[in-house]
């Protein structure tokens, strides 16, 4: 039985797609015979289970943009007066710090920094710069989330090359037995900002409606990001007003009904570390509008419709071809069921302790 701490931080703030990989490979991982440390700068957020295994450490910080500054600096502390022998970060970023007699482990979901700084924001890329490169550098495994991201990591940092291993996310919902209607409504899901191509998308829409006597509606749902201004302006200048309905954020609760709503899930972005809305989507059996690049087209496989993110027109023909070939529809939502079926949190998390395991003394 071993000693693991996690950086848990990603459980001490509302839902993100980071948050929602940890929460879902802790809880099990929790469930073995371990001994867990959870450590974070803030109280946590999650239901995660307390067992008798499972010890918190968490600080009080108000102020986010120190976070990163806090943990390098007391999750060491912790570690060695709790005599860990292994620590794993679930988010990018290690403790620099860390005793050498602790072996490491880091999760990569995508290297945006790199790929698309100006996405980013100013502090957020600053970071990354900063703490990515040590950390993948000191870590003894280095999990990614796709290969496409593992491809990535290594042309960036070719010393970790033997280190990496692919271990795929999954939907957090259950897989559903059948698909649900044809589906009525386009759905958008992500954060709102740059990296999600959506006024790209907002412009291929509206050559759509323009295009169609009967076009299906767009619903978008996605936290407020950075970077973009306001939808409701652009949906004006657009002239998609009375087509397009913006939710905000939506509950996990309410997720599945609406996927399983929608003619198809439209997530055309310029890039993703793996696209988790797009097993989520696949998990209810609706059909997945996607980029033809990276992870995308890796998730998507044969169940997605790939387009050119980049091209309005091709975007349109897509949705176009989505609101007339209901035949196509139907074989896209079987294939979605079973694609789903690949992608496993159970698998996911069993990966992540054999890795650990590995690492640690017989």
């Amino acid at each position: 039985m071993a000693r693991i701490a996690v950086d848990a931080r990603p459980l001490s703030i509302p839902t993100t797609g980071i948050g929602r990989y940890t929460e879902a490979v802790l809880s099990r991982l929790l469930q073995s015979s371990h001994d867990w440390f959870l450590y974070s700068d803030r109280p946590l957020r999650s239901d995660i289970a307390v067992r008798g295994n499972v010890h918190i450490r968490t600080g009080g910080l108000k102020a986010a943009k120190l976070s990163s500054l806090y943990a390098q600096w007391q999750f060491p502390r912790w570690a060695d007066t709790d005599q860990v022998e292994l620590f794993w970060s679930p988010r990018h970023h290690l403790p620099l710090l860390m005793g050498a007699n602790i072996s490491r482990v880091v999760t990569i979901h995508d290297l945006v920094w790199k790929r698309y700084p100006q996405t980013m924001s100013r502090f957020g890329r600053v970071l990354e710069r900063l703490l990515m490169p040590p950390s993948v550098k000191g870590a003894k495994a280095v999990i990614a989330v796709s290969d496409s991201t593992a491809s990535e990591l290594v042309h960036c940092i070719p010393q970790c090359a033997e280190r990496v291993r692919t271990i795929h996310e999954a939907p957090f919902m259950s897989v559903a037995d059948k698909p649900g209607p044809l589906g009525d409504y386009f759905l958008f899901v992500g954060t709102i900002e740059p990296r999600k191509n959506l006024l790209r998308l907002l412009e291929a829409y509206a050559l759509y409606v323009s295009q169609l006597e009967q076009p299906l509606p767009l619903k978008i749902c996605g936290g407020r990001g950075w970077g973009l201004p306001a939808l409701a302006e652009r949906l004006q200048v657009l002239g998609i007003t009375d087509q397009v309905e913006v939710l905000g954020y939506v509950g996990d609760d309410k997720l599945p009904d609406l996927y399983r709503e929608a003619r198809a899930l439209l997530i055309p972005s310029l890039y993703e570390g793996f696209g988790l809305p797009i097993v989520e989507a696949f998990s209810q059996g609706t059909p997945v509008l996607t980029s033809d690049r990276g992870a995308m087209a890796e998730v998507a496989g044969d169940a997605g419709l790939l387009v050119d993110p980049e091209s309005t027109s091709t975007i349109a023909a897509a949705l176009e071809s989505r609101t007339d070939g209901t035949d196509l529809v139907s074989v896209l939502q079987q294939r979605a069921l079973e694609r789903a079926g690949v992608f496993s949190w159970d698998t996911a998390a069993a990966q992540t302790l054999a890795t650990m395991e590995s690492l640690l003394p017989p």
